[in-house]
């Protein structure tokens, strides 16, 4: 269950999210999975050390989506682990929060209803971002243009 505070919060974060990936300013990419197209979360870095990720919860069912904001040591990740280590110091999850893309009762209340159609509209950018989708929807309409003549 989310909090009043955590979706409000979520809230903003993926409107400032959208923003910048529209801009061209933050690259997306594919999270947790080796199959591009079978890709259901992606996530961009913030500032070094704060990772976003955006996600389709359960894939085969399609009706809720994820945002969560992690801290982690970009130092953990400069080097290979060996067997037995431990992490000095583990991510931290800063905000978590999941929607239902259409409740069958509907929302509980208008920010969630925002943060849902926020949610969903980075998560698209963010796979078109992550596939780099509207480059080859360019080629494709370029191509297109030139046998058309």
């Amino acid at each position: 269950m989310n909090s009043s505070i955590e979706i409000a919060e979520a809230v903003k974060l993926a409107d400032k999210l959208i923003a910048r990936t529209h801009e061209g300013r933050l690259q997306w990419e594919v999270a947790g999975i080796t199959d591009l197209w079978g890709a259901t979360a992606f996530t961009t870095t913030l500032e070094g050390n704060l990772k976003a990720t955006v996600s389709i919860v359960k894939p085969e069912q399609d009706t809720q989506i994820a945002f969560s904001l992690i801290e982690f040591d970009p130092r953990r990740y400069e080097r290979i682990a060996r067997p037995g280590d431990e992490p000095s110091n583990p991510d931290k999850d800063v905000l978590s929060v999941s929607v239902e893309k259409d409740p069958s009762f509907g929302y509980d209340t208008a920010n969630e209803r925002n943060l849902a159609r926020l949610l969903i509209d980075l998560y698209g950018l963010a796979r078109r971002s992550a596939l780099k989708i509207d480059g080859s929807v360019e080629k494709a309409l370029t191509y297109l243009d030139r046998i058309a003549v």
